[in-house]
């Protein structure tokens, strides 16, 4: 087959993918799927990352964190600490003994689901 009959084949693919492709962006599927929190979380402004003492300011309160702790983003991929901002909304669990052991960052249509 020679060079230029490839060279056609491979613009005339190239054009009719063009043209078909879909005219609205889609969508990610993480963006489609709905997170589920478990029974007893609580909403919450958490303010950063925990101190060196291992608590976390979450409404202006100071709670013992877990060691444990597991902070997981709008993705609901564990992150580590120091990758979260300043005045974020969360979803917080406590364990049996009162320290902070989950927390989910929210997104923005969770925070607008959770606050009507």
């Amino acid at each position: 087959m020679p060079l230029s009959s490839i060279a056609s084949a491979i613009v005339s693919s190239i054009i009719t993918n063009a043209i078909e492709a879909p005219s609205a962006p889609v969508a990610p599927v993480h963006a489609a799927l709905e997170r589920h929190f478990p029974e007893g979380t609580e909403t919450g402004l958490l303010a950063g990352a925990p101190d060196m003492m291992g608590n976390v300011r979450i409404n202006d309160k100071i709670l013992p964190a877990s060691p444990g702790l597991q902070i997981r983003d709008e993705m609901n991929l564990i992150v580590f600490p120091s990758m979260i901002g300043n005045d974020v909304p969360i979803r917080y669990q406590l364990d049996p003994v009162g320290t902070v052991w989950r927390i989910w960052v929210m997104s923005p249509a969770e925070v607008a689901a959770f606050n009507p």
